[in-house]
């Protein structure tokens, strides 16, 4: 009787949210019965069409989605991928932007409104707030049945790439996030030194392979005049704080031990199946080091540790000669605009890995970076849900992605010509009609939302094998070369950078402090060793107690742990 009693109060209370309008499954996602914004009908689980097909809802509606604002981007209202997308799925986008730069404290502020967007695009969710706005407090809602459900293309991802299952799966096995995924061969050793040819040249120089020979050529290009224009105007090297590994540490910490980049902020390094971080050991501080005595003989532009990539850009971009001898980025295209500055562009190529004193000669191989999570979310007060994951799973679509990164067909892009052949030597998929840019335009979204680019769809895009690879044109083949000529050669056999973990609640909250302190004093302090503030001699030991007083050790050992609930016997 009780059984009877319980289950018709149940049905009753179920029966009154269904003709209230607002009957959520949050098991799943699904929703049966939510109204329509624009007053017509509803855009739940009847209203949608079937998975892969188009539109996406007969009647329109509307969904609110936070993106970045990023530079190449004029505006998302008026762009010709939104209004194409607009037309295709028959959802209009009401856009809440975010500066770039300002990404996560408006996503937090955001988080604890209570005033929640339908969509979270392309802001790199990291999982410390996954979970705590996921896995703790269901804001962000689970994402498993709408898949299974609605998703046809993002499935198939998932099928070709096993991998992602683990990567976006949160600790209490749901997952919260849809990831970019980006095979993209030269962003997998973006940490990348390139230096001014021309200058090489001009001093009869070759291209330097080790740390002392580096120094060397740093030095002639201070003191002898490569550009030519008899003034000491010079910078034999400069970096940026924010640009793509535009820091000055990086490429040049790897002939002393492998440095896993800007990115990284503890330097967490796995080796042998140990996890680490280097910025306590031996090693790092002979790198620190060899940085401070080329700050300290001037062959380090002073601004470097605290200018940012547009400084740089316009150093690199001086008028008249060329007063920029090297600088670390993952591709130079990121530096120097080839499509307005074509002769400055063609001057710079990459330096090869340096050999260090104790003849350690490496790049660090970012093998975990072609999954990005994080960038695509639901609000658990999303009227829409269906909707919005079938807006998602589109994104996953080969034409729909060509036109996300490049623009319309035919303007952008268009079908290869008849048995030209990509980069990997087979048929091309594509032909690219304009090159890449970092001005701004509108004609896509660039890479403010989820990018789908598997090896495939990368390495097809039409080439000319007797093109210039210094043209805009040759960009995907030279950032393709000079990787696999240079740099893939000296991947190390048995230390990788620190894959991401899935920390527990628990964990989480005991790192949160810790994580802090730690970023900012070992940023402060490497700095401050490169700039000769502290002495490396003088003053590591102090520097390394501190780390262990913060909890470097701890950190450590916790991430040992998940690396090894993750990772273990993979």
């Amino acid at each position: 009787m009780k059984k009877v009693v319980k289950t018709l109060v149940l049905s009753l209370i179920c029966l009154s949210f269904i003709l209230a309008g607002c009957a959520i499954d949050k098991g799943t996602g699904n929703q049966t019965g939510s109204p329509n914004a624009s007053g017509g009908g509803s855009a739940g689980e009847a209203a949608v069409t079937e998975p892969g097909s188009y539109p996406i809802v007969k009647d329109k509606i509307t969904l609110r989605v936070m993106a970045p604002q990023i530079p190449q981007i004029i505006d998302f209202n008026t762009n010709e991928f939104t209004k194409w997308y607009e037309e295709k799925t028959n959802i209009h986008i009401e856009w809440e932007v975010v500066p770039s730069g300002n990404v996560k404290e408006k996503l937090n502020l955001v988080l604890a409104s209570g005033d929640y967007p339908d969509i979270f695009l392309g802001l790199g969710v990291d999982d410390v707030i996954e979970a705590q706005y996921g896995v703790g407090q269901q804001i962000f809602r689970p994402l498993d049945g709408l898949i299974e459900k609605h998703m046809t293309a993002f499935k198939e991802v998932m099928q070709k790439h096993p991998d992602i299952k683990g990567r976006i799966t949160a600790t209490d096995g749901n997952i919260y996030s849809l990831p970019s995924w980006n095979d993209c061969f030269h962003c997998g050793y973006a940490q990348k030194m390139w230096i001014n040819q021309e200058w090489l040249d001009n001093l009869g120089l070759p291209m330097p392979t080790t740390t002392d020979e580096f120094y060397q050529v740093m030095k002639a290009f201070k003191e002898k005049d490569p550009n030519g224009n008899g003034k000491a105007d010079e910078i034999p090297l400069a970096g940026a704080t924010d640009g793509w590994y535009t820091t000055i540490d990086g490429f040049l910490m790897n002939p002393f031990i492998l440095n896993p980049g800007m990115y990284n902020p503890l330097k967490m390094i796995v080796q042998d199946g140990k996890v680490m971080s280097i910025v306590n050991t031996p090693q790092y501080r002979d790198g620190l080091a060899y940085l401070n005595k080329l700050y300290a003989e001037g062959l380090i532009y002073q601004p470097s540790f605290t200018q940012k990539i547009d400084q740089l850009k316009s150093i690199a971009a001086s008028e008249g000669s060329a007063i920029l001898g090297a600088f670390p980025t993952g591709a130079s295209v990121g530096v120097i605009d080839p499509a307005t500055n074509q002769e400055r562009y063609k001057q710079y190529v990459t330096v090869p890995p340096l050999k260090g004193p104790d003849g350690t000669r490496q790049a660090t191989f970012f093998k975990f970076d072609a999954v990005q999570g994080g960038d695509f979310l639901i609000s658990s007060t999303s009227k829409y849900p269906e909707a919005a994951i079938r807006w998602a799973d589109g994104l996953y679509e080969f034409e729909t992605q060509t036109r996300l990164i490049t623009g319309p067909k035919d303007v952008g892009w268009t079908t290869p010509d008849p048995g030209a052949v990509g980069l990997s030597g087979k048929p091309a998929l594509l032909k690219r009609l304009k090159p890449y840019t970092n001005e701004p335009q509108n004609d896509g979204w660039m890479h403010a939302a989820i990018e789908y680019a598997p090896a495939e769809w990368r390495l097809g895009e039409q080439v000319e094998p007797s093109s210039d690879l210094f043209t805009p044109d040759g960009l995907e083949r030279l950032l393709y070369e000079e990787t696999a000529k240079k740099y893939q050669p000296y991947t190390p056999e048995n230390t990788t950078v620190m894959p991401p973990v899935k920390l527990l609640a628990e964990e989480n909250d005991e790192l949160q402090t810790i994580r802090i302190e730690l970023e900012n004093y070992i940023n402060e302090s490497t700095v401050r060793f490169i700039t000769g503030n502290l002495k490396p001699a003088a003053d590591w030991d102090s520097y390394v107690q501190s780390l262990d007083k913060i909890g470097l050790q701890r950190f450590v050992e916790i991430n040992q742990k998940a690396y090894d609930r993750q990772y273990a016997g993979h």
